[in-house]
């Protein structure tokens, strides 16, 4: 093979003998920081209405990113909207568009997650990488969103109104300049505290498993910022069962 002695980029000498030479730059061009813009998110658009008591649910198979599409009866207080029941492993699920300011969410369901009380949100979230949160409450969710929001993105954790962990990514909202060693130290944190804490499953990342649970192209059932999607039929779909 061939073996490079000096390595020049744009004119400039960068490694010579096998060791860099140049100075590496460990800041991100002002254009790709933040990348959140969303528009007027309340805790209203967390709302989930599903319009009968026999629903569509997005169930999670640990150990891929393919999902069921299942489904469950659920309860609804007067208003119409999904009750949470603690007996029952199903959350809500809900993604935010934060690239374009359209105001775009969307909710639906979903099982196998194992959280007992509180909220995750995550600005990775494969392909659009728009804000997705799951929870069994709209005042953590709402929390989450809102901190990633305010953060420029990343990962967070609420439980009754308080900050459980966070990890930045304020580049684009997926990356960060931080070492690995302070990434892997935080990352590890918030697993063990997402475990122990919000008794997220044993049997699944609790963080990447969300991240593909907005990709419209892996079977069963997706959720988008413009609605469930069932990827078996290519075509959205409601979340109640009409009889």
């Amino acid at each position: 093979g061939i073996k490079a002695e000096e390595v020049f980029i744009a004119g400039k000498l960068s490694a010579k003998n096998g060791k860099v030479t140049a100075k590496a730059i460990h800041t991100a061009p002002e254009n790709v920081e933040g990348r959140m813009d969303v528009k007027d998110f309340s805790e209203k658009k967390l709302s989930l209405r599903p319009g009968s008591d026999h629903v569509r649910v997005i169930d999670i198979i640990p150990g891929g990113v393919v999902t069921g599409n299942g489904e469950a009866c659920i309860k609804r207080d007067a208003n119409g909207e999904w009750i949470h029941e603690d007996d029952k492993d199903i959350l809500k699920l809900a993604v935010i568009e934060r690239h374009h300011g359209t105001g775009n969410a969307a909710t639906a369901l979903i099982r196998g997650y194992g959280m007992k009380h509180g909220a995750v949100a995550t600005s990775i979230a494969h392909d659009s990488h728009n804000i997705i949160v799951i929870g069994d409450n709209n005042s953590d969710m709402s929390l989450a969103v809102e901190k990633l929001i305010s953060i420029g993105g990343g990962i967070t954790m609420f439980r009754d109104g308080k900050e459980l962990g966070t990890h930045r990514l304020e580049i684009a909202g997926l990356m960060t300049d931080q070492s690995l060693e302070e990434v892997t130290k935080c990352l590890d944190e918030m697993h063990e505290t997402a475990e122990k804490e919000l008794g997220v499953s044993k049997d699944i990342d609790p963080f990447m498993t969300l991240c593909f649970m907005a990709l419209p192209v892996i079977p069963s059932l997706k959720l988008t910022d413009c609605g469930l999607f069932d990827v078996d039929a290519f075509s959205f779909t409601d979340v109640a069962i009409k009889e």
